[in-house]
């Protein structure tokens, strides 16, 4: 079989028929294969691998090394898929004919002569309001930018007050939320690179897609949160996302495409109360890995390892006081966060564990 080619796994004629349809629409050429246990070395030279539910029980039964660029297809409910898509690190489980677009945005990306380089997201968001998590999710955005690369920072809590702005971009030119306008299907990674206000920062790249602050929640919407972050993928970036603590479609569509969860949480019994509450709600979302950063200080002498017991979640790192910061943010934003300050170390410690992660978990896409 040719490696450049996508890989269709399925016993029905029918559904053959229909995702060889969509291929041509794609610009794509699938080859077809009917023996789950005979694909050999197919599994991972295929540019995509598309199977029925029959099929990904058969594989996931086999287990198979995890790859990137595997759908499964169904034609009725999905609920009893979830499993074996979750085992083969499926990135959607689509509903024929309802979810023929997503393929055809799937079999064209398989397509496409450039291969995909393997970005990562990482999702961030506060256990309660104020906890630094827009300010944490700047500096690992930057961080990321300054080791090499590219970093997009999505701000997807229109609340919040910006990220442009802790950053140090917003008087940068460039497209916010609402000026994007996607409603569905895929963005090319150059063009979205371009078009967002971004700088260099040490040997990468920084670009921003922050909300407007006339109409904050205006062009964010799951769509689009999807597009963007599946983009950033696609160029290699390390995509970070400040999320909001409130539950949300645009906030739900994130998590779903997250690799690592990370919640901050003051020292504080309150901060704790309020930090199990939102990890109920992501809970929910999402099975991707979820961790703690525990932020300092301890007022009642609350330790990392206590909230993280109360929590039961693991503590990542403890951030603690970082002096000057809120007059750095008030005189243009984290520029740059070095490695010998409390939140640059936080940060590489928040990419170091990203970069261990596990691969994007499935969703269902209508």
């Amino acid at each position: 079989m040719s490696s450049a080619r996508p890989l269709l796994v399925t016993t029905d004629s029918e559904l053959a028929e229909d995702v060889f349809r969509l291929a041509a629409a794609a610009g794509a050429e699938a080859e077809h294969a009917r023996d789950p246990a005979a694909l050999g070395g197919a599994w991972r030279s295929a540019s995509a691998v598309l199977l029925d539910g029959a099929a990904a029980a058969a594989v996931a039964a086999l287990g198979p090394p995890r790859r990137r660029g595997v759908l499964v297809l169904c034609r009725g409910p999905a609920e009893q898929l979830w499993q074996a898509a979750f085992e083969l690190g499926a990135e959607h489980v689509v509903r024929l004919p309802e979810g023929e677009r997503t393929v055809i945005d799937f079999l064209a990306e398989a397509a496409d002569a450039a291969p995909a380089r393997d970005g990562r997201v990482l999702a961030v968001l506060g256990g309660r309001g104020g906890a630094g998590a827009s300010v944490l999710a700047g500096a690992a955005a930057v961080s990321a930018a300054h080791r090499g690369g590219g970093a997009l920072l999505v701000d997807c809590d229109p609340w919040g007050g910006g990220l442009d702005l802790a950053v140090g971009a917003e008087g940068t030119g460039g497209l916010r939320w609402s000026g994007l306008a996607v409603r569905a299907g895929r963005l090319a990674a150059g063009a979205l690179h371009e078009a967002l206000p971004g700088r260099r920062v040490g040997g990468g790249s920084l670009a921003v897609l922050a909300c407007d602050r006339d109409a904050p929640s205006t062009g964010l919407t799951p769509q689009a949160v999807r597009a963007v972050l599946e983009a950033g993928r696609r160029a290699g970036d390390t995509v970070v996302c400040d999320l909001p603590r409130a539950p949300s479609e645009p906030a739900a569509a994130a998590l779903r495409h997250a690799d690592l969860v990370v919640l901050v949480v003051p020292a504080e019994v309150r901060a704790c109360a309020a930090a199990a509450r939102v990890l109920a709600s992501v809970r929910e979302i999402t099975a991707c890995p979820l961790r703690l950063v525990v932020r300092g200080p301890a007022p009642g002498g609350l330790r990392p390892s206590d909230v993280a017991a109360a929590l039961g979640v693991p503590a990542l790192a403890h951030l603690r006081p970082h002096p000057g910061l809120p007059g750095e943010l008030d005189r243009g934003g984290l520029r740059a966060v070095t490695g010998r300050s409390a939140l640059g170390r936080v940060a590489h410690r928040l990419l170091a564990e990203l970069d261990r992660g596990d691969p994007v978990r499935a969703e269902e896409v209508a």
